[in-house]
């Protein structure tokens, strides 16, 4: 850029001419000339267009292949458990099978009877029969021996032999009658003590039935929950290795982004650069010093329209063209925020203060913001005020009283 951003050696006007019916030197004159033909020459130029990527990309797609690669292990990995699960399900629809338990009437048996107890009261019947047969014997025997005293006793004897004989029978009658009914009692209490046995054999036997079925349900339980356990420990070893490649994936592509950031802000302050220039000129032809910008870069960053150093330009040699005594607009109305920052010892009163939207929108809002309020300085020094087109005043700051109180 040549001119005024250019070192080079110019013989420049005299600063003690001025410009015919104004106070503006001819070397002012002269160099805002050359600043608004650098400005309009900026202005006309072409709107450098970025040909560099501005968003990270990998073969077409946002997600580097570590992402790419990670979601894919998520998506198909989502079956790879369900095997296990399945088995799992199918183990557990088998629990409470197999197994068939007695009934209350199976365990119980029919109601005690005396035909179930008869055989063991026959049994027990013939049990008795020798002692049966020997009473008989011995009743014979005892007939035999009555019979042959009645014989020698006479007459008489034979009628007492008679009595004797029924007398006999019926004692033997007696005695296996006896006989008989403690085997009838003794075979019936056997029956009934084998039908309690049977019973607690019966009971004994489901005992067991249940306890092995226990055991072995037990055993389905546990290998069935040992199978689904695999399905989330399966599922957590691929969901750790999907968010490692996802980490890596994610700082590979924060990397490339900060880079294409880098760029791409390196762009814009090279584009920017002849711009910042003019705007120097333009501060050091006004007198002021030039408010520099410090840029930083952030992720996600946005870059925000300034206004063109066109009409930045036609606006500070506007300031030029009003007074050259660097009238800078000071009037209250265009700050708040006013804050009394001291009185010189001339009286004039100092302040700090914030520029409002309406000096924004009139873009003197980069001026300084240490001063004094036209509108004070207008009555005692009206001839450091002047009224600018736009209906606001500027101070010439460089009235000896004013300097000397700044």
């Amino acid at each position: 850029m040549g001119g005024l951003c250019t070192t080079g050696v110019e013989t420049l006007p005299d600063p003690k001419l001025v410009i015919t019916g104004t106070e503006i030197p001819e070397w002012v004159s002269a160099g805002g000339q050359k600043l608004f033909q650098q400005a309009a020459s900026l202005a006309e130029s072409p709107y450098p267009t970025y040909t560099g990527p501005r968003i990270a990309s990998y073969d077409g797609s946002k997600l580097t292949a570590e992402e790419r690669q990670a979601a894919q292990m998520l998506s198909e990995g989502a079956t790879s458990y369900q095997p296990y699960i399945d088995e799992s399900y199918a183990r557990s629809m088998q629990l409470g099978q197999g197994y068939n338990p007695m009934t209350a009437e199976q365990l119980m048996g029919q109601q005690f009877s005396i035909e179930e107890a008869q055989p063991y009261i026959d049994m027990y019947q013939r049990a008795m029969d020798p002692a049966v047969e020997e009473i008989q014997r011995q009743l014979d025997r005892k007939l035999i021996a009555d019979r042959a005293k009645a014989v020698g006793s006479g007459a008489f004897g034979g009628s007492r032999a008679y009595i004797g004989e029924i007398e006999s029978a019926g004692e033997a009658a007696r005695s296996a009658a006896a006989l008989r009914k403690q085997a009838g009692v003794e075979g019936l209490g056997f029956a009934a003590q084998q039908r309690e046995q049977d019973r607690a054999a019966r009971f004994g036997t489901e005992q067991a039935r249940r306890g092995a079925y226990e055991t072995e349900e037990a055993s389905r339980i546990s290998a069935a929950q040992q199978i689904g356990q695999f399905a989330p420990v399966l599922q957590g070893l691929q969901q750790q290795a999907a968010s490692g490649l996802l980490s890596a994936g994610e700082a590979k592509r924060t990397l490339d982004q900060m880079a294409l950031d880098l760029a791409y802000a390196d762009y814009v302050e090279q584009r920017e650069y002849p711009f910042q220039m003019v705007n120097y000129a333009l501060g050091a032809l006004k007198g002021v010093p030039y408010e520099t910008t410090q840029t930083s870069l952030q992720q996600g960053q946005q870059y925000i329209q300034t206004p063109s150093i066109y009409g930045q330009t036609i606006g500070g040699l506007g300031s030029l063209a009003s007074a050259y005594f660097l009238a800078n607009k000071s009037d209250k109305r265009l700050k708040k925020e006013i804050k009394l920052a001291y009185v010189a010892d001339n009286g004039i009163k100092v302040y700090d203060w914030e520029w409002n939207d309406i000096a924004v929108s009139l873009n003197v809002h980069h001026s300084p913001t240490h001063g004094v309020m036209a509108q004070e300085i207008k009555e005692i020094f009206p001839e450091a005020v002047v009224l600018d087109s736009d209906g606001f005043y500027s101070v010439n700051y460089n009235h000896p009283e004013i300097a000397r109180a700044i």
